[in-house]
């Protein structure tokens, strides 16, 4: 099973980087995904 963090990394990868969209993509806010990506360092 995948976790969050798996998720989240795989949903921005196949959005080329796009957070709205990898958002859109996971069923979640925008500001969700902001947050999610700055609380497990996902940030580049």
């Amino acid at each position: 099973r995948e976790t969050e963090i798996e998720s989240i990394a795989r949903a921005l990868r196949e959005a080329g980087g796009n957070k709205r969209l990898a958002a859109k993509r996971l069923g979640i806010h925008s500001a969700t995904l902001y947050r999610k990506i700055k609380q497990y360092g996902l940030e580049s």
